[in-house]
Order: structure tokens, then C-alpha cells, then sequence
């Protein structure tokens, strides 16, 4: 049986996982382990062992206009015809990351053709940080984590069981406490210097479209103040390939920003490349009736969800295990497919010259990634001073109300199916409420109820943790009320 073998890395995060997915003559996948990678060793997380869901057909995207199959070429003229009536003042285009090296250089001509930016969904304060390599968790002496590597970024764990072998101490700092933790403490940003880091100290932490980016600058400036190296992670594919484009002193805004800007009418026409606003977003029903809003939406993707449902020309590229190009790992390095797929590349560009720019090629766009990182090399990242924010607040939980929260994971991300169907409570509130082992509790909120499996977990009173998207939910946290059933 003909088989091709794709040498890939994971969609699942930014660390970059080395991994091979393998299609038979039927068009079946399956995933194989890379032990050659440095990253990862072979080993994959659970939604790294689950990518033939992720990649399979029904989940292929097909290219598109107003709700019509058509071919690219079709498609592609569409979108020309549209881009070139667009207000470049109302226009933007928006790529967390989800794509190839070249793919995201290619989507900055088209951006640059149009007189707009690339937005990537992080806001531009505090954003260039030099990164600490994934290696240094395992020489650090005290590490503190601001995530939870078990749920959020199972592939530092084996690091992190590493340092403590070599005698490192680790402190988690939030409400759950964590089995390779030596304690855990709920710290307010002005009792951070209980931590007592050192220039031997490590935090890590991540950063992502619904990062509090007060509490990101307050981890910095911890950082610059202490000496402590400090390590964000970020939860998509190549979301460090996003700082290549070269554009980093244009503003960019968080995802919320981004959605009022559409919501007020700022934003008339939006591109997508591999980034789906309803996925991303908490609230996936008001993010939809935002996206409504738009005169224009364009999708260029290799997955069908949400947004190709809502766009006006959906042009479909490649599976990112078949395109051509590289991605930048957590540590800053290069790491490459070994597809040979361009049609992502080439639809930006016939996108770009039909709208008066100039015409490229993959080659082009690879070279011009590889002098980009080669000028990254030659001038590394210098975190500008940065001075803590304003106290990080947290608004008060109605007596007799629980605070539900999100548990930010690739499942959740891509809004895909996994087994963590329940949500989190502490024994007390089981008690509260009447909870029998094996039973359901019953979750209240503005958009109706839900019922959902439970697990006990040592939570304070009062808080409700979910890995998965749930319709009650409003936010990143949502005040619910509870009741058995």
C-alpha cells in the first residue's frame, strides 16, 4: 500500500513537537513519533496523539464565495474584486500564527499592499521578550510557574521532573496545587517578592489573545527587577514566526480590542490566515454576531470551523503537514516540513499582485525568512525596561454565585473534542450542594444552563475551573450559580 510520510510538528502549541504523520492510498492518518527532535523526543501530548481528528477530511476546509463551493481560482478573483474596493483605513488582517514562516511573510506584503497591518492578536506592550530556552528549565535553581504544565503544556513536565532531579525548588503560583510543585501559593503581583528570585531563577509563564496584559507586564518587570530569566509560552503553532514580519513597531491590540474595534464599526473588512476570532475568542456566540457585523470577511485556511461558515470567499490552502516552509519553535529555532505544498503562498501572492502589488514566489518568501532570522540572530531581543502596571483587579463574585474559568488548552484553542468533559469543584462546594460520586451539577449563567460531570480538586471555595468551552460562559470567567442534579 502507498503511504507518504509528512515530517512535521505539532499544531497544538508554540514548543513545536517533532512528529511524523503518515497518509495511506485512502487518504487515513496517522501520527508517528519523532525521537530525533530536540524538543520533544518522540514523546507527544494528548492532543499531539490525537492529530488524525484534527486533520481529518470532514475538518478540510474548501474554497468558497458567499456560501458556494468554487474553485480557488474563483475564489481568489473574489477576493481580489473585494480588496480592491476596501477602505484600507477599515481593513485589516489578522494571523495568530497557525501557519508557515512563509505563509505569514507572504500575508505581510499583501498587508503592506493594502496600507494596513498584520495583527496577531497580542498586544504590542512588553512583546519583545527575549525568550529562555526550553534547556534552561532543567539548569534553573527555583522555578516559578504562573501555568499549569499538565493541562496547558504537558512537554515541559518531563523538563521540569528534570530540574528537580538537579535539585531545583518549584513553586506554582494560583489556586490548584500541582503534584510536581513543592508548594503553592496565591500571590497577588504585590507579594511577588515572597518568591525570592535570583539571577538562578526561572518564571514561566504564557501569552496569548485573552492574556491579562497587566499581569504580563507585571511578570516582566518581576523579572527585570530580580534578575530571573523568564520564559512565555504561547499556545499556537509558530506564533513566534509572527514577530518576522518585520512590523513590530505598528500597534498592535489584543483579540478584544480587535472584536470592539468590529463591533463599533472601525473594522469594515477583515483576512484571516489559519485564525478563527470565534475559536479564539471565550465567548464564541457574541464573537459570531461581531463577525456578522463585517462587510467583507475573507478566510484563507486548511480547516474548515466557525469563521469559513460566516466568510464571504474562503480560499483553501493545503493541510499544514503538506506545505512547503519552516516554523520558529518556543526556543527560537528553525525547524522545517518536508511537504512541498505552496498553495497557500500562492494564493497571497496572486491575491497580492491582483490588487496592484507585485507578484512573488515561495522561494522568495523562504529567503527573505531566512534573512530575517539571520538579522534576529545578529540583533537578539532586548526587553525594553517595563514598569509594572496597575494592580492586576479582579471584580467581586456575587454572594451565593460561583466564578467559573477558563483552563486555556490546545483542545480548548481549536475547540476540538477531548475527554475532560467535567468541570473542576472543591469538596466543599460538593457538599454544599449534594453531590453524589458519579452524578452531574447543574451550571447556571445569562445564556441558559448546562448540566456537566464533576471532579473534585483542592480549589478555594467559590471557584469553578473548565478545560473546555462551555455555552454559560461569557468570558475567560463568568459568574454561574450551581445546583445539584
Amino acid at each position: 500500500m502507498k503511504e507518504m510520510i509528512y515530517q512535521t510538528i505539532c499544531p497544538g502549541c508554540g514548543i513545536g513537537c517533532g512528529l511524523y504523520i503518515r497518509k495511506n492510498e485512502d487518504g487515513k492518518l496517522s501520527i508517528d513519533h519523532m525521537k530525533s527532535s530536540p524538543v520533544n523526543l518522540g514523546k507527544l501530548c494528548r492532543f499531539g496523539m490525537k492529530l488524525p481528528h484534527y486533520y481529518a477530511k470532514e475538518n478540510t476546509a474548501a474554497s468558497q464565495v458567499n456560501g458556494s463551493a468554487v474553485d480557488a481560482e474563483i475564489a481568489i478573483k473574489a477576493a481580489v474584486e473585494i480588496l480592491r474596493e476596501a477602505d484600507s483605513s477599515s481593513t485589516v488582517l489578522l494571523s495568530v500564527g497557525n501557519t508557515t514562516n512563509e505563509e505569514q511573510i507572504a500575508f505581510t506584503k499583501l498587508a503592506v499592499t493594502l496600507e494596513t497591518i498584520v495583527q496577531t492578536g497580542v498586544s504590542s506592550e512588553c512583546q519583545n521578550v527575549p525568550e529562555a530556552s526550553l534547556a534552561e528549565i532543567e539548569n534553573a535553581k527555583r522555578i516559578v510557574l504562573f501555568v499549569d504544565p499538565y493541562v496547558q503544556y504537558p512537554l515541559i513536565v518531563r523538563r521540569l521532573l528534570a530540574a528537580k532531579k538537579n535539585g531545583a525548588s518549584i513553586v506554582a503560583v494560583g489556586t490548584m496545587p500541582l503534584n510536581l510543585a513543592d508548594e503553592t501559593v496565591d500571590l497577588k503581583p504585590e507579594q511577588y517578592d515572597e518568591l525570592k528570585l535570583d539571577n538562578e531563577s526561572l518564571i514561566i509563564a504564557d501569552i496569548h489573545p485573552n492574556s491579562d496584559i497587566k499581569m504580563a507586564k507585571h511578570l516582566l518587570a518581576l523579572a527585570q527587577k530580580t534578575g530571573a530569566k523568564i520564559q512565555f509560552i504561547r499556545p499556537f503553532m509558530n506564533s513566534f514566526g509572527t514577530g518576522l514580519s518585520g512590523d513590530q513597531e505598528s500597534k498592535k491590540v489584543g483579540l478584544a480590542e480587535l472584536l470592539e474595534d468590529i463591533e463599533l464599526g472601525n473594522i469594515r473588512t477583515l483576512v484571516t490566515l489559519e485564525s478563527d476570532l470565534a475559536e479564539l475568542m471565550p465567548d464564541n456566540e457574541a464573537t459570531v454576531e461581531a463577525l456578522k457585523k463585517l462587510n467583507n470577511l475573507i478566510v484563507l485556511s486548511s480547516r474548515s470551523s466557525p469563521v469559513t461558515e460566516l466568510a464571504s470567499v474562503v480560499i483553501a490552502t493545503e493541510p499544514i503537514y503538506s506545505k512547503a516552509g519552516t516554523f520558529l519553535n518556543a526556543e527560537g529555532k528553525l525547524q522545517e516540513n518536508s511537504g512541498t505544498g505552496k498553495a497557500g503562498v500562492d494564493a497571497l501572492s496572486l491575491l497580492n499582485a491582483g490588487i496592484g502589488g507585485k507578484a512573488f514566489t515561495y522561494d522568495e518568501m523562504n529567503y527573505l525568512v531566512l534573512k530575517a532570522i539571520e538579522a534576529q540572530n545578529e540583533n537578539p531581543a532586548v526587553a525594553a525596561e517595563c514598569a509594572a502596571s496597575d494592580d492586576v483587579s479582579s471584580s467581586e463574585v456575587p454572594e451565593g454565585m460561583y466564578e467559573l474559568k477558563y483552563l486555556y488548552n490546545p483542545f480548548m484553542w481549536f475547540d476540538q473534542k477531548d475527554d475532560n468533559d467535567f468541570v473542576l469543584l472543591n469538596r466543599n462546594t460538593v457538599r454544599k450542594l449534594g453531590l453524589k460520586k458519579g452524578g452531574y451539577v447543574n451550571l447556571k449563567g445569562e445564556r441558559g444552563e448546562l448540566k456537566m460531570k464533576f471532579r473534585v480538586e483542592a480549589l478555594p471555595d467559590g471557584l469553578v475551573l473548565t478545560a473546555k468551552k462551555l455555552p454559560v460562559a461569557t468570558g475567560t470567567s463568568t459568574n454561574i450559580s450551581m445546583e445539584g442534579c
